[in-house]
């Protein structure tokens, strides 16, 4: 074999390698970071306002004149934190927020999840932890590589499922996002960590005299007085909680860049024979939304995210690929063209 045909070889054996290396990153690489990633520990901050929020200290002395807070300036800071992965494709994420008001913290909140990295829907705990509870749906955010549909998201309230509706496009923070819109009528709150926060029964004295406080007609006291009578005392109460909440989502990458929320939850009475609980008062009103500079970091993230995606999916495959083309073309002339010639040549 000739020095030229030997050469041509090898080219052509590097432009092999070179056009299956860029196949091989975009199709084997992307997809391994094209998932949430294993050492997520992000901060976002959000400011708003609590029109109205049960005073447990005030309801345990009795000062029902002092029983609400009311329009009290907040911020909350939320940190996501992945703690481990593994299972099939999954992650256990943390999520801890804060409420905090100008005075102090006012309360705070920790949800652990099992994901699954790709589709971010919930999926079963394979970590042990008993502070995972079975969900469905997204519970800690949207996939990279969001759609523009509708998705089922999880009320870790009421524990069921909602529709998140996919609203349109829309620009925020400097990017293009995706529009999602989520909204419930009151239901039932279950989740029994919430619960804790609430006092479970009153005794008919006290809710009586709590009447006032709690805003309650005297029409609807008259209403409510056969059933009150029929009821045990204490009388246990029902929580409910309804919401209206917008987010905006860099869909390339799955980054929340901005969310709109309204929280109301309420205490009700489940009447006997009542087709649903009988709304008294709302014990906690909350309203917020992203601070400027959290929008920032999440288009921060979000632009680092789309680089990273565009360099293992479009630039590094892209190079190689044309590289191995290169070399599978210039080996093939050099074998059978180049080579040819010099066999000739000798001959």
């Amino acid at each position: 074999m000739g020095k030229t045909k030997g050469l041509g070889w090898v080219i052509l054996v590097l432009g092999v390698v070179f056009l299956v290396g860029g196949l091989a990153v975009k199709f084997v690489v992307l997809p391994s970071q094209a998932k949430f990633p294993a050492d997520v520990d992000s901060t976002r901050n959000y400011e708003g306002e609590l029109a109205v929020m049960l005073n447990a200290a005030a309801l345990e002395t009795g000062d029902f004149a002092n029983l609400f807070l009311k329009n009290i300036p907040v911020t909350i800071a939320r940190t996501v934190k992945t703690t481990e992965v593994g299972g099939n494709d999954g992650a256990i994420v943390s999520d801890h927020a804060v409420m905090s008001s100008p005075q102090g913290p006012l309360a705070e909140s920790l949800s652990i999840y099992a994901i699954n990295r790709t589709t971010m829907d919930a999926m079963e705990d394979f970590s042990g932890d008993v502070r995972i509870l079975p969900r469905e749906g997204l519970v800690i955010g949207w996939p990279i590589g969001s759609e523009g549909r509708d998705y089922i998201g999880w009320n870790g309230d009421t524990q069921q499922t909602t529709i998140l509706t996919f609203v349109g496009e829309e620009e925020r923070g400097g990017l293009n996002t995706y529009k999602f819109h989520a909204a419930e009528d009151p239901a039932v709150i279950v989740d029994p960590e919430l619960l804790a926060q609430f006092p479970p029964a009153f005794p008919k004295e006290t809710l009586l005299a709590l009447a006032p406080a709690l805003g309650i007609p005297d029409e609807m006291l008259a209403q409510l007085a056969p059933a009150l009578e029929a009821m045990p005392d204490p009388v246990p109460l029902t929580y409910t909680f309804a919401f209206d909440k917008t987010y905006w989502v860099e869909p390339t990458t799955g980054v929340l860049i901005d969310i709109n929320v309204m929280e109301s939850r309420a205490v009700a009475l489940a009447v006997p024979g009542a087709p649903a609980p009988v709304a008294l008062a709302e014990v906690q009103h909350l309203e917020y939304v992203t601070t400027a500079a959290s929008v920032q970091d999440a288009v921060n993230d979000a632009n680092d995210g789309i680089s990273q995606l565009n360099l293992f999916g479009v630039y590094v495959p892209l190079i190689l690929m044309l590289l191995g083309a290169i070399g599978i073309i210039g080996g093939i002339y050099y074998v059978f063209v180049l080579g040819k010639q010099e066999e000739e040549a000798a001959a």
